[in-house]
């Protein structure tokens, strides 16, 4: 009878484990005594390879607040909505990202995250050099003008701090 019990309740917590949803907020701290809950939202990732790229294999993607890292196969498809992200930009958003060109080993660079006023697609730019910048926008693909790095841009642009 106790068996019969014990297994009711250890189901009862196994299936109410599965049923919780994952937070849309981090806490990050600021300082030692400060914590602060930081709105976050999923996004996509697409990634822009500029002229004189060759080939990106695999890349990935370190969310800003967490170890998880998530990326695609190649720079013609996206990932949906599988990435978090702050709502709004936060100062100091540095990320690293990791990346297989094709016939060479993995590179991995550490960038920041360029200044945004709205949460959208993460879009990763590869360029020569192995230079690397990430921007988020809404709207705005990179072949459109107002992205923030253009896809005809041969030259990775400043880093933002």
């Amino acid at each position: 009878m106790r068996v019969n019990h014990l297994f009711v309740v250890v189901a009862t917590l196994a299936l109410g484990a599965c049923a919780t949803t994952m937070q849309n907020t981090v806490q990050t701290p600021l300082k030692p005594s400060m914590v602060v809950d930081i709105p976050m939202t999923f996004v996509s990732i697409r990634c822009v390879g500029h002229p004189g790229v060759t080939y990106i294999h695999d890349f990935y993607v370190k969310e800003p607040f967490s170890e998880r890292m998530a990326g695609g196969l190649n720079c013609g498809g996206t990932v949906a909505a599988g990435y978090m992200l702050p709502r709004q930009w936060q100062p100091g958003m540095k990320v690293k990202v990791r990346w297989k060109p094709n016939a060479r080993d993995w590179i991995e660079k550490t960038t920041t995250i360029r200044r945004y006023e709205k949460a959208g697609t993460l879009y990763v730019h590869f360029f020569e050099n192995d230079e690397v910048r990430v921007v988020s926008t809404p709207i705005h693909g990179p072949s459109n003008p107002n992205h923030p790095i253009p896809k005809s841009v041969i030259i990775a642009p400043p880093e933002e701090e």
